[in-house]
């Protein structure tokens, strides 16, 4: 069998992510396999939100073929002041990365007490 040889310079791929949106939250799904937590990095600022992620080879011997490479991922969105940033949570398992985007309570009128004296 021919070994595969491939370019040793990476590139960041953008993971393949679903987002969903209901009146509480925003929710985004994204495929990250083979990543860690430790090789996760997600970060809010201002109006951005930036997931940097790397997939590192797990040293199983020397296969004829190899497939499951080192892989750096980048992926980046814009997010509305309505997302209530102090309250993002993410959960990553079995490569799943899901983000919960709270957004935050609307603001209501309020009426204004007048006090006298």
């Amino acid at each position: 069998m021919a070994r595969e040889t491939r370019s040793q310079e990476r590139h960041p791929t953008a993971p393949l992510v679903d987002v969903y949106e209901n009146d509480k939250e925003i929710l985004l799904i994204a495929d990250l396999p083979g990543v860690s937590k430790d090789g996760l990095t997600i970060q809010a600022d201002g109006d951005t939100l930036t997931l940097e992620a790397r997939r590192t080879e797990v040293p199983l011997g020397t296969p004829p073929t190899r497939e499951y490479q080192t892989q750096d991922f980048s992926r980046t969105f814009g997010i509305s002041p309505s997302i209530d940033r102090d309250r993002i949570e993410a959960k990553l398992e079995g490569g799943v990365l899901h983000l919960h985007l709270p957004k935050r309570a609307p603001v209501t009128p309020r009426k204004i007490p007048i006090r006298v004296g």
